[in-house]
């Protein structure tokens, strides 16, 4: 499958895989509907990670920030656990560029407990329950209205690095197409990410 992959990185757009113009401006299309610009401060939040522990992003950040990916389920989702397992495969490289990395989804904190344990990740996953913060962000999903779906709630796979003051320093979007047209099944990868956080 051909990847679509557009950064944000101040007000230019950057293609990391080379695709057809078309598809470019159909993902720069939907996902500049998504979420607070570069430059913005992003939306306080305070969500508890996969142990319990109440956090924000000031005590998720590095020196630089944190760098937090908004998923769907690692419940339910291969993609999205995909992605996070890449993501723990290339945390030192994150932190050695000064960035933590955190994911965040709808789960519970049991959920991601137990992923956590069965898959040994370090890195801050975040129970968004109620999808408080997604919908703060303005990243859900809309595809998913009906309430009785399990994806009612989910965000549009969408990443932001911000800093330890919540401004937004990048964003990272995926596929073009929301959830009914399977955009959430490519991803970004962590070292286009670091490259791009590199790059600044």
């Amino acid at each position: 499958m051909i990847r679509s992959v557009m950064i944000a990185l101040g007000l230019s757009l950057v293609p990391v895989s080379a695709q057809a113009q078309s598809a470019i401006e159909a993902a720069s299309e939907s996902a500049s509907q998504f979420g607070p610009v570069v430059g913005a401060v992003a939306p306080p939040f305070s969500v508890s990670d996969a142990t319990g522990q109440i956090r924000t992003v000031a005590d998720l950040s590095g020196e630089e920030g944190v760098v937090i990916y908004f998923n769907r389920s690692l419940g339910w989702c291969p993609f999205c656990l995909r992605q996070t397992l890449e993501l723990e495969e290339h945390l030192d490289r994150f932190g050695a560029a000064g960035w933590n990395v955190a994911v965040l989804t709808y789960d519970s904190v049991d959920t991601l407990a137990q992923v956590a344990e069965r898959r040994g990740l370090s890195m801050a996953l975040l129970a968004d329950e109620g999808s408080l913060v997604i919908d703060a962000f303005g990243v859900r999903d809309p595809v998913y209205a009906d309430p009785d779906h399990q994806a009612y709630g989910v965000p549009y796979p969408i990443a932001f690095a911000l800093r330890p003051n919540g401004e937004v320093a990048a964003r990272f979007w995926h596929e073009a197409g929301l959830g009914e047209q399977r955009g959430y099944a490519t991803r970004v990868s962590a070292l286009d990410v670091i490259n791009a956080l590199q790059a600044r």
